[in-house]
C-alpha cells in the first residue's frame, strides 16, 4: 500500500481529481454549474427525446383510424337520435293537421246541415282486390252506426255502410254494382238510380241510369242525391255528368259520373248516423 501512495499512477490520479475539483470549484464561483449540468444533461437527452417523439408519432398513426371511427359512431349515433326526434315531431304534425282537416271539414258539414248527426272516421283498411274501392272504417255499433247509414266526405258522398261490427263498419262505395242510389240533376231536374259497372268501376266511375229519352241531362251537369225513399237524405252531392250514353236496350239512356268524392284515396270519412225525414216512405229507391 506504502508503495502505492509513491507510485507514478498515484500521483498521475491525483493531479487528475485536483484539476477536476478545480474547474467544479470555479464553476460553482462563477455560477456556470447549472448550464454545465443541462448541457450534459442535454446531450444525453436529445437521442432519448428523439426515440419517443417517433414512437408518439407510430402510435398516433397506428391508434388513429380506430379514434376516428369511434368518434365517427358517436357522431352517427347523434345523427340518427335527432333524426328519430325530427321523425317524430313530423309525425305528431301531420296527425294533427289530419285531426284539424277532419274537424274543420265535420264544421262545416255540420253548419250546412243543421238536421244531420253526424260520425266522424277514419279509413283503416282497404283490400287492393276490391274492384270498387271498399273499405274499413273505425267507427260501429258502439258508435250508433247501421247498415245503410250514408258516408261522405266534405266534398260528396263516397257510399253505404253494408255490414257493421261493434267497433268497425265496412263500407260499400258508390262505384259498386249493389249500390243504388237515387239521384237527381240539379239544373234538369230528371231523376234516376245511381249504380256502378265493372268497366265504369276501372275508371272510378258510376253511372246515373233509367233516365228516359226526353232526359235534359248534358255534360257538366251536377248530380245530387234524390232523398227518396227516406235512406238517404237529399241534396248530397253524387258528381258530374261526363258524358250520356244509349242503354244497350236503346230504350233509355245513363250518364256516366265523375264522383265528386275521392272514392279510393279517401283517409277520413264522415257517416251520418241520423237526418230529418229519414225512414220516411221507406221501400222506394232512396
Amino acid at each position: 500500500m506504502k508503495d502505492f501512495f509513491k507510485s507514478k499512477r498515484f500521483h498521475l490520479l491525483l493531479a487528475v481529481f485536483s484539476l477536476l475539483f478545480a474547474f467544479l470549484l470555479r464553476a460553482i464561483y462563477t455560477d456556470a454549474l447549472m448550464p454545465f449540468l443541462s448541457g450534459v444533461g442535454g446531450i444525453i437527452m436529445t437521442p432519448v427525446a428523439r426515440v419517443t417523439a417517433s414512437l408518439s408519432g407510430l402510435a398516433g398513426d397506428a391508434l388513429g383510424p380506430y379514434l376516428n371511427v369511434a368518434q365517427l359512431v358517436e357522431e352517427n349515433e347523434a345523427l340518427r337520435e335527432e333524426n328519430r326526434r325530427l321523425t317524430e315531431q313530423m309525425v305528431d304534425y301531420q296527425n294533427l293537421k289530419t285531426e284539424n282537416d277532419q274537424f274543420r271539414e265535420y264544421l262545416e258539414l255540420k253548419e250546412r246541415n243543421q238536421d244531420f248527426v253526424f260520425e266522424p272516421a277514419s279509413v283503416i283498411g282497404r283490400s287492393p282486390d276490391d274492384r270498387f274501392g271498399s273499405f274499413i272504417i273505425d267507427v260501429g255499433t258502439y258508435h250508433g252506426i247501421t247498415e245503410r247509414c250514408p258516408v261522405i266526405t266534405s266534398d260528396g258522398l263516397v257510399g253505404v255502410v253494408q255490414e257493421v261490427s261493434y267497433g268497425y263498419a265496412k263500407v260499400t262505395t258508390i262505384l259498386d254494382v249493389s249500390i243504388d242510389v237515387g239521384g237527381v240533376d240539379i239544373r234538369s231536374l230528371d231523376t234516376g238510380v245511381i249504380t256502378g259497372t265493372f268497366p265504369l268501376a276501372e275508371q272510378d266511375r258510376c253511372k246515373l241510369g233509367f233516365l228516359s229519352r226526353e232526359s235534359g241531362v248534358t255534360v257538366g251537369d251536377t248530380i245530387v242525391t234524390s232523398g227518396v225513399g227516406g235512406m238517404m237524405p237529399r241534396g248530397l252531392v253524387i258528381g258530374e255528368v261526363e258524358s250520356v250514353e244509349n242503354e244497350v236496350s236503346g230504350l233509355s239512356l245513363y250518364a256516366v259520373i265523375k264522383p265528386a268524392a275521392d272514392i279510393r284515396e279517401t283517409k277520413s270519412v264522415v257517416v251520418i248516423k241520423d237526418f230529418a225525414g229519414k225512414d220516411e216512405n221507406a221501400g222506394f229507391a232512396e
